[in-house]
């Protein structure tokens, strides 16, 4: 909906019909935001993982972003060395309590701290986000983790569980192997075990399941599946791993295209997340050129039973390339069981983020992509359990003020929505699939890893935005049925506004936004009296947007003018 406030010399129009936004925070370096997570137990909002080539520290640097559920930031750090640091998934943690001061983890790269090639990096920090502890894990060759979650072991005991992989164990398998390592609380190491074979492997996903083990998927270079046998280059086919509790290989699938292969053409069948449905199965995500059509990129859904038993398959792209980043399952207002994947689409010369929906049977139910002219992409999405929506975070190079590349979050409502010119509706094909299923895993377990004591900066990003909002939740705006239901005088203000409530009006929040819709004045004291006092000292001459919000969740608006 559309709010119209008036005044005889005056007219203003303001979007009130979404909350949603697209974002960016940025330098006049490149940054790129890989990992996304929304705060509801320390504090209620968004942490933001990544890195920056802002150099400040070393050559590139891990950071991270805390923002409120508007997108303003909080606080954002840079966290490294000498040489080069990046986050890949962040999370908040669940056991932050007076005792364990840890409210946030981030998982990555670390080349300044690690052995030879670079380790994989491990940090927990405070709320303010200053390390409560630091480590890295791998050998002597490059390791690196790609995604981290909070876990609990069968007695209860919490602690973090992470996979990626590592080079540094080929005396055991050559070539690169899914590494996964198991700490508690405060990072210290309780199991990590390798899962290789023949050729490469890689762990881009791990979640904790019902039964208390772990779900792994990735890719692998295995030479397994009956089309790649004898190519120079095999595909990458997708990889699914389920461990038991104590990391044991309970089954293994590989997935692949199950006829001949064009050995000219680089084949890629890639998994990116998977997630335990609520039937207790499995759902997979990725994205494929030997099931693309005209061996484009596509996105697939994958489906497994909780055995490892191939129960479907689908891929969902155009001409052009799609790819898969991040899956959410979700049940929506009439009860339906719906699959929700973010990632980016070509159009033309660039691409742009992408997100879709579709029913638990894998069939559409919408498409749209994000961003202006240039480039956009998105890696993780979450669930927005605020407003009944998701978000994304990826990067951007249209949407940001800085003329670089730029971390973008994008929060949209549960049909996709952004309420900003920045979106679109687009059509994927939907075409269904028969791949070839095998399997071929060896694990062994290891157990290198040292503290560290990474260096950290707080930091400012530039701030962008596509549309125009009000900073707001998804809520019903209204404009004042009587003019003296709420009075601003003076206005025009030079510093203290006075903001005057009938007394029919129980008011608990007050807020201040400019005319691009970013919340200038935050923290307003509300109180019990029928006149609240606000100092408007430190905003520039222009109009300004008052936004009272009820008891009962009604929000009204009114307009003041600074001198």
């Amino acid at each position: 909906m559309k709010t119209i406030l008036c005044s005889a010399a005056f007219c203003l129009m303001i979007n009130l019909g979404f909350a949603q936004f697209q974002r960016s925070y940025g330098t006049e370096k490149s940054e790129l935001g890989w990992a996304l997570d929304q705060l509801e137990k320390v504090e209620k909002g968004y942490l933001i993982g990544g890195y920056t080539s802002q150099s400040i520290i070393g050559g590139l640097e891990a950071t991270l972003i805390k923002t409120d559920l508007n997108g303003n930031q909080i606080w954002s750090r840079v966290y490294g060395g000498t040489s080069h640091e990046y986050f890949s998934s962040a999370r908040q943690s669940t056991y932050f309590s007076s005792s364990n001061k840890v409210a946030y983890i981030a998982a990555g790269h670390t080349k300044s701290y690690g052995s030879g090639a670079g380790d994989a990096f491990l940090i927990g920090v405070n709320k303010n986000g200053f390390p409560e502890f630091s480590a890295v894990y791998g050998g002597r060759e490059f390791d690196t983790f790609r995604c981290v979650q909070n876990t609990k072991d069968q007695n209860g005991k919490p602690g973090y569980i992470a996979v990626g992989n590592t080079f540094s164990y080929s005396n055991a398998f050559p070539g690169s192997n899914v590494y996964v390592v198991q700490t508690d609380p405060m990072g210290d190491i309780i199991k990590a075990t390798v899962i290789g074979g023949k050729g490469d492997q890689i762990g881009t996903w791990i979640e904790q399941t019902k039964d208390g083990g772990y779900i792994i998927c990735g890719y692998t270079t295995n030479y397994r599946c009956e089309g790649s046998v004898g190519l120079i280059n095999p595909p990458e086919d997708i990889f699914i791993i389920k461990l038991k509790p104590d990391l044991t290989i309970e089954w293994n699938r590989i997935l692949g295209y199950p006829k001949e292969l064009d050995g000219t053409i680089n084949y890629t069948n890639l998994a990116t997340c998977v997630k335990q449905n609520k039937q207790g199965d499995f759902v997979v995500t990725g994205y494929t050129n030997s099931f693309g059509i005209n061996n484009s990129n596509d996105v697939f859904l994958l489906y497994m039973s909780s055995a490892g038993n191939f129960q479907g398959m689908k891929t969902y792209g155009t001409r052009r390339d799609e790819y898969s980043s991040g899956l959410q399952e979700t049940i929506d207002a009439a009860g339906n069981q719906r699959y929700t994947i973010v990632g980016s689409n070509t159009i033309s010369s660039t691409y742009q983020a992408m997100l879709f929906q579709t029913d638990v049977a894998g069939n559409l139910q919408w498409a749209r992509n994000y961003g202006k002219t240039g480039r956009e992409s998105s890696d993780e999405l979450v669930v927005d359990n605020f407003n009944k929506g998701f978000a994304f975070v990826g990067f951007t190079d249209s949407i940001g003020i800085t003329g670089s590349r730029d971390i973008y979050l994008v929060e949209t409502t549960a049909t996709g929505k952004t309420g900003t010119s920045c979106e679109k509706e687009i059509d994927l094909k939907v075409i269904k699939h028969e791949p070839c299923v095998t399997r071929s895993a060896q694990q062994i377990f290891v157990k290198d890893y040292k503290r560290i004591e990474p260096k950290t900066i707080k930091v400012t990003y530039k701030d962008g935005r596509c549309g125009n909002i009000t900073g707001g939740r998804t809520e019903e705006s209204k404009t004042l049925e009587k003019e003296y239901d709420a009075f601003l005088f003076p206005n025009p203000v030079n510093d203290i506004l006075m903001v005057s409530i009938a007394k029919n009006l129980s008011i608990k929040q007050v807020k201040i936004f400019d005319l691009q819709g970013k919340e200038v004045i935050q923290n307003i004291e509300v109180g019990k009296a029928d006149t609240i006092a606000i100092s408007t000292e430190a905003l520039n001459p222009g109009i300004y947007i008052v936004k009272l919000i009820t008891d009962h969740g009604e929000v009204y608006l009114k307009k003041f003018h600074k001198k």
